[in-house]
């Protein structure tokens, strides 16, 4: 049975325990504080981040305050709360828990800092919708400098190791060190108390809140040289010397209020400004103004901060250093205007009261170097005591300039709204011509008074070689965008004639063309016995001879006998070609063609070869032969025993069973033959003809047969004459359990497949050098069970049917 009462007893016990650890020790019995810190830690690990999260609210206590109370029996909070503080850099997921308020650095005690807190506020990273703005020209654009405070705020915490500013103004909770050395040697860290003094042995209390590091120094040296006389007040003939610093510094709260993303109380390093307090706390909303950011202190405002005097001008003057109770205070928005089109930055951006156009213009950056200046397009919200002069609600107008200068210093008023939209310049050219085509500098020029098609086609170095020169095409830039052409004659045109060499205009394109595409190039082909067969351009007077020449003249095996010359035949549909026979001289070289003449368009020579010509064919012979080498055939056909007797036939030791013949031709590879009945019976089939390309390689003895595949030993087992192939599997360690018995392969050395006898024949031997090659099982898919389970489906079907049938009937 669950034992309900001992759980509520154990949570009664864990939540006194983490009450005595974060608020004091006293719900914990006397036990020593090792003993106490490793409880404590038990219990913290067995809670997730969000029960103690959790139970410090219920306690009423911050997590600043957690975290420096378990510090102080050597316990740190934050691992056991690190789980819900972001990465610094990144921002959190949707869902996280959002904590105002959180510290992610305590100093050890040795430090000479005081603790500072460094808050994490998670800002969700999102595209901002400023009212007023959408469904308009507008409608992408962003507020400036509201995601400056996405970043995390660990970013632009204020650093510590720094020399004490001049104007700090010491307070309770600083740490001031007094040093003293020469004669006397003192050392003291004294914290500012609660009554803003500090107590130093021998001397006394001493105020110095409020003061400076150089004020506090000026009074103390004084104190001091009336108990340390060495000191003499800093003048001429002191023995001894005074030094004072700030060694930790105090945690002041101030409070952020108005527009502000989480508004509430924080707790900082008394170095930090309002700058720091506006990162911490998430900075304005939306709806807050960036420009009116006011530093209230005793209840009057003591500085006003216009972020963008930061963002944009890096301007920190009006940045003052927080006391403890300041309240930075963030007003509404005031008036806005949005700027888009052809500026660096184009966003909507808050004015103050004085400011106008030109002003909005810099805080876009400026403009492109693109920009069209001439005339800027408003679009305006009616203002509220307008708008009963008009029937809808915005107005549209445009702003005419001068200059660049008169536009950028423009004191245009703008109202809340107002959307200023700055063009870009027009693409057209003012003066340019641009000719292309096969002239021998082609591209872009200068239009100059009076220029003409000659005066552009010199300035482009002339014309190629092989430019057709009859015609040419001018295009021209009618005032609707589209091209008109105009023709002329590129001869005449650069003879000055005044009807063809036309005057040009802006954005004129002139096109010259090559000879080619009026004439094109045909082509002529040539194959058979030369040395480099293929299409040649046809020339003018060529011949027969040319094209031979052309293509690197006649091979050692062509023929003088039977040329042939194809030319295409139009004389009747069907009809291909004209065939031609003739011979050729033995000087092919001069051009002594008798009724062949010139070549035409598309004709097609044929150089046979000399059916009586042949290469030398050779075969290679290696191994254990008398002579080894290469042997060229003597007829066509010859055979391999007519090889291995120019060979000398075999030497003592050849191993005939073991000979093969690879064959090159084809790229056939291995070619089992008989060697041993070949060169017994020379009329055999084993008795093949050679070819060209072929090797015949003549092994010594083999003793041993390989065994590969599925075996658990693969190895080169020593032959055994007349041993089965049971034997050598079993000198390999047996089959595998995947091994197919049915389909071993037995390959004998000289590349044949070895064959078992049966009870009629003998069974022959399993020679040395062959290999077993025993294959992995292959499992075919049964389609048995999904037939039936079919069958089953039609037999069901067919039954259902048939009662269906019968009780219609009845």
């Amino acid at each position: 049975m669950f034992d309900t009462e001992g759980v509520h007893s154990m949570s009664r016990y864990l939540f006194l325990l983490c009450a005595g650890l974060l608020i004091g020790t006293s719900f914990y019995p006397v036990r020593a504080p090792s003993q106490t810190k490793a409880q404590a830690e038990t219990v913290l690990k067995s809670m997730t981040p969000e029960e103690i999260d959790k139970k410090l609210k219920e306690l009423g206590i911050t997590r600043e305050e957690a975290i420096n109370r378990a510090a102080a029996l050597n316990i740190n909070l934050e691992e056991y709360l690190g789980k819900m503080q972001p990465t610094p850099g990144t921002l959190p997921s949707e869902g996280v828990s959002q904590v105002p308020t959180t510290s992610s650095f305590v100093p050890p005690p040795s430090s000479n800092v005081s603790p500072i807190i460094k808050m994490e506020v998670p800002i969700e990273k999102k595209e901002y919708t400023v009212q007023g703005f959408t469904g308009r020209t507008a409608e992408n654009l962003q507020p400036f400098g509201y995601t400056v405070f996405h970043y995390a705020a660990s970013t632009f915490e204020p650093i510590l190791n720094i020399a004490t500013p001049p104007s700090y103004a010491l307070g309770p909770g600083d740490e001031v060190v007094v040093s003293v050395w020469g004669d006397t040697k003192l050392f003291y860290q004294v914290p500012v108390n609660r009554e803003g003094s500090i107590l130093v042995p021998d001397v006394g209390p001493v105020p110095a809140s409020g003061m400076t590091i150089p004020q506090l120094r000026e009074k103390m040296i004084k104190r001091m040289t009336a108990v340390y006389s060495s000191l003499r007040n800093g003048e001429h003939g002191a023995s001894s010397f005074l030094d004072i610093s700030l060694g930790k510094v105090r945690t002041i709260q101030v409070f952020v209020l108005g527009e502000v993303q989480k508004p509430g109380g924080y707790s900082l390093s008394s170095l930090s400004s309002a700058l720091h307090a506006l990162y911490l706390s998430g900075g304005p909303t939306i709806n807050g103004s960036l420009r009116n950011i006011q530093i209230i202190r005793n209840g009057k405002a003591v500085s006003t901060l216009d972020f963008y005097d930061y963002a944009l001008h890096a301007d920190k003057s009006k940045d003052i250093r927080l006391q403890d109770g300041d309240i930075v205070f963030i007003n509404p928005v005031g008036t806005r205007a949005g700027i888009t089109g052809w500026v660096l930055r184009p966003a909507i951006y808050e004015l103050n009261e004085s400011e106008n156009l030109g002003e909005l213009i810099k805080y876009a950056g400026g403009l492109r170097f693109d920009a069209y200046t001439d005339r800027v397009h408003v679009e305006r919200l009616v203002p509220f005591d307008e708008r009963k002069n008009y029937t809808n609600n915005y107005i549209d107008f445009d702003l005419n300039f001068a200059s660049v200068a008169e536009l950028e210093a423009s004191k245009f008023d703008l109202k809340n709204g107002d959307i200023i939209t700055l063009l870009q310049v027009g693409s057209l050219p003012e003066n340019r011509v641009t000719l292309r085509g096969n002239v021998k500098k082609p591209g872009v020029f200068e239009l100059q008074a009076g220029m003409r098609v000659k005066d552009v086609i010199l300035a482009a170095d002339s014309l190629e070689r092989n430019t057709f020169s009859e015609r040419g095409t001018l295009l021209r830039l009618l005032p609707n965008l589209r091209k008109e052409v105009i023709s002329f004659n590129l001869r005449l045109a650069l003879d000055g004639d005044s009807l063809n060499n036309i005057e040009l205009k802006n954005e004129d394109e002139i096109i010259v063309y090559k000879e080619s595409q009026f004439f094109p190039e045909h082509t002529v082909s040539v194959g058979g016995s030369v040395r480099n067969p293929g299409t040649y351009p046809r020339y003018d007077s060529m011949t027969v001879s040319d094209l031979v020449v052309l293509a690197g003249g006649l091979t050692e095996e062509a023929s003088l006998k039977s040329w042939e010359l194809a030319r295409m035949d139009t004389s009747k549909i069907g009809n291909l070609s004209d065939i031609k026979k003739f011979n050729a001289p033995e000087n092919y070289w001069h051009n002594h063609w008798g009724k062949i003449g010139f070549l035409k368009d598309f004709d097609h020579l044929m150089v046979p070869s000399n059916p009586k010509y042949n290469r030398q064919r050779v075969v290679v012979v290696s191994g254990y032969v008398l002579y080894p080498g290469a042997y060229a055939l003597k007829v066509e056909g010859e055979k391999l025993s007519s090889i291995m007797k120019r060979a000398g036939g075999l030497k003592m030791g050849a191993y005939i069973e073991g000979a093969t013949i690879t064959r090159k031709w084809n790229n056939a590879g291995l070619v089992p033959v008989d060697f041993a009945k070949a060169l017994d019976d020379t009329t055999s089939r084993e008795n093949i003809s050679m070819v060209d390309g072929d090797v015949v390689s003549v092994p010594v003895k083999q003793e041993v047969v390989m065994v590969r595949g599925e075996v658990f030993v693969p190895a080169a087992v020593v032959y055994k004459k007349g041993a089965s192939v049971s034997y050598y599997l079993d000198q390999a360690g047996g089959m595998k359990e995947e091994a197919d018995d049915d389909r071993i392969v037995v390959t004998l050395p000289n590349g044949r497949k070895w064959q078992e006898g049966w009870f009629i024949f003998p069974n022959p031997d399993i020679l040395g050098g062959s290999t077993i090659y025993v294959p992995l099982k292959v499992e075919k898919k049964s389609e048995t069970l999904a037939i039936l389970r079919d069958w089953s489906t039609i037999t069901v079907s067919l039954a259902a049917i048939i009662i269906g049938i019968v009780q219609i009937t009845k």
